[in-house]
């Protein structure tokens, strides 16, 4: 399950706002907020990240390291097929 999608429903709720109003304060459509929220993007914008952060009051950096949690295969994969050149 993608962490951040989880983060921030539950940041958004604790906020008391509606994905309406947070989509007219963050200039992100509702559409788009709520695929993030629900799995939907597997990979979330860092412009999106850095906005939603700022508004939710989370810390930038936290959510960042939740995005590349999200595939630690391929990073492994990656880091390994780099290490053994």
């Amino acid at each position: 399950m993608n962490k951040i999608g989880k983060i921030l429903k539950q940041e958004r709720l604790k906020n008391n706002l509606t994905l309406q109003a947070l989509s007219n304060i963050s200039n992100i459509s509702i559409s788009t907020l709520s695929k993030m929220e629900n799995d939907k993007i597997r990979n979330v914008s860092s412009v999106y990240l850095y906005r939603l952060s700022n508004i939710l009051n989370i810390d930038y950096e936290y959510l960042t390291r939740q995005r590349w949690d999200i595939f630690p295969t391929f990073l492994y994969e990656r880091n390994h097929k780099f290490a053994s050149k």
